[in-house]
C-alpha cells in the first residue's frame, strides 16, 4: 500500500523555512539597487564582516553592536545579481534538502552558526583585512556539508520526506567541494563578472563546521524515529 503522503510529496516542495531566506535575501539585493554610493558604503561598513572590526578594537571601538550582528549580516548581502543568483541556486539545491531532516529552528541555527564559524575561519587567513567579505557561501556551505554527512551516515530514515544523496555520491561531492576550493586557493582564481577574489576559506571552514555537526542534527525537532547505533556482538 502506497503512503498518501509521501505520494503527494511534490518534488519541488521548497520548505518555508528556505522560501523566507530567499526572500529577504533578495529584498535586501534589491534595496542595494536603490541606494546611493554613499549609502552603499555604509550599508557594507556596517552589515558585511571586515576582520579588522575584530582585529582592531581600537580602530572599530565604537561599533560594538555590527561586532555582533556583521558575522550573521554578511551572508545576506551580495557582490551582484550573478552572486545573488548562484547562491540562491545552492540554497535551493542543498537547503532544501537539509531543511526537510531538521525542524525549522534547528535549520536557521545552522545557517548562522555556519555563516559564523565560515567568516572567522576565513578571518584567520585575513586578520587585519579591511576588505569586507559578502555572501552567503560560507552558509551554504556548512549546509552541503551537513548533507554530506547525514547522507553518509543518516540517523532518520531516508525517504522522500526525508531526502539525501546516496553515500558515494555524497562522499564524491564532498571531496569535489574541497578540492574544488584549493584549487581556488593555489590558482587565486577570480571572476570577472563582479564577485572577484573568491572566499575559499570560509567555504572550506563552513564545509568543515556543517560535516563535523551533520549527524549530530539529523533528525533534530522532528517527531520521526531515530536509528539506534548498531550493536557489536
Amino acid at each position: 500500500m502506497v503512503d498518501e503522503t509521501v505520494k503527494r510529496q511534490p518534488i519541488f516542495n521548497i520548505p518555508a523555512v528556505i522560501r523566507i531566506i530567499a526572500i529577504i535575501t533578495i529584498i535586501i539585493h534589491f534595496l542595494q539597487l536603490v541606494l546611493s554610493p554613499m549609502q552603499y558604503n555604509e550599508l557594507i561598513r556596517y552589515l558585511a564582516f571586515i576582520p579588522a572590526r575584530f582585529s582592531l578594537p581600537d580602530v572599530w571601538q565604537f561599533e560594538g553592536f555590527w561586532l555582533v550582528i556583521s558575522p550573521i549580516s554578511y551572508a545576506f548581502l551580495h557582490a551582484d545579481g550573478y552572486h545573488l543568483l548562484l547562491n540562491m541556486f545552492f540554497l535551493l539545491a542543498f537547503g532544501t534538502a537539509a531543511a526537510r531532516r531538521v525542524s525549522w529552528s534547528i535549520f536557521l541555527i545552522l545557517y548562522a552558526a555556519g555563516s559564523i564559524t565560515s567568516a572567522f575561519f576565513w578571518m584567520v587567513f585575513h586578520v587585519e583585512a579591511v576588505t569586507p567579505l559578502v555572501g552567503a557561501s560560507g552558509a551554504l556551505s556548512a549546509i552541503a556539508g551537513a548533507l554530506v554527512r547525514m547522507s553518509i551516515a543518516p540517523k532518520i530514515p531516508h525517504n522522500p520526506r526525508y531526502p539525501i544523496m546516496p553515500a558515494k555520491t555524497a562522499i564524491l561531492f564532498g571531496c569535489f567541494w574541497i578540492g574544488l576550493n584549493l584549487f581556488f586557493a593555489l590558482t587565486a582564481v577570480t571572476f570577472s563578472f563582479g564577485i572577484g577574489n573568491i572566499a575559499w576559506e570560509a567555504h572550506i571552514g563552513g564545509f568543515i563546521f556543517g560535516f563535523s555537526i551533520g549527524r549530530l542534527i539529523d533528525g533534530a525537532g522532528l517527531n520521526i524515529p531515530i536509528a539506534r547505533p548498531p550493536i557489536s556482538m
